[in-house]
């Protein structure tokens, strides 16, 4: 399959191109330029391909949590690329894509070991989820630091702009801490996760982002 696939979630705009086995890649780290680099990155890669949009099979973009601007920026660059050439749209977690990064750069993990795949929610509140194996245990969430859930089990932190945090996890989580990762969500990771069957693909007009927050203020409300 050919797939090309964009992520803007945290401050790294990445982009990337499956052409069967073969996989290019391009990301710039410049805070507030996604809506200026993101198409001039996605041309350049199809030009070096020798490929169109039309001879894609598919758009992948980063769906959330993260910036709220940079997820507006991916899912609305990706459906219009849909849109335009009649592709289908597969809408990836951004905390999915830290986990399955997290899992393949390290070689051996104790058994049972998590990932706790976090990004900066900013108002002093991190976006969160723990993974075994690529797949969520529970669903995202967005909390205060000291409201992480605590497993019992091993935990590897991964992710973005976590670090101011570190001391405000509850006291278990951080004891069982075995490694700490920076690790930004990235379009090759969304790749190899649609390519392994974890994410379906939907319309480009159901392609949309996730945010979280809204999901969390929502229940609050209706309770």
């Amino acid at each position: 399959m050919k797939l090309l696939a964009i992520d803007t979630t945290t401050s790294l705009s990445s982009v990337a191109l499956s052409i069967e086995s073969r996989m290019l890649c391009k990301e710039q780290g410049l805070i507030r330029q996604h809506a200026q680099l993101l198409l001039p990155m996605i041309k350049e890669m199809l030009d070096e391909a020798g490929l169109s949009v039309k001879q894609l099979d598919g758009i992948i973009f980063g769906r959330g949590p993260g910036s709220f601007t940079g997820l507006r920026i991916a899912c609305s660059v990706a459906k219009a690329l849909a849109y335009a050439h009649d592709l289908p749209v597969y809408p990836v977690s951004s905390l999915a894509a830290i986990a399955y990064e997290a899992f393949n750069r390290v070689e051996q993990l104790p058994p049972q070991t998590q990932v706790l795949a976090m990004i900066d929610a900013r108002m002093q509140q991190v976006y969160w989820a723990y993974y075994l194996d690529n797949t969520a245990a529970k669903p995202e969430r967005v909390t205060d630091p000291h409201e992480v859930d605590v497993v019992q089990s091993p935990v590897l932190l991964a992710g973005s702009g976590f670090e101011p945090y570190l001391a405000l996890l509850p006291p278990l989580l951080q004891k069982n801490l075995i490694r700490q990762m920076a690790v930004f969500p990235h379009a090759r990771s969304m790749i190899h996760l649609v390519q392994s069957g974890c994410c379906q693909p939907v319309s480009a007009a159901e392609a949309l982002p996730v945010y979280v927050r809204n999901q969390v203020t929502q229940g609050e409300t209706r309770g």
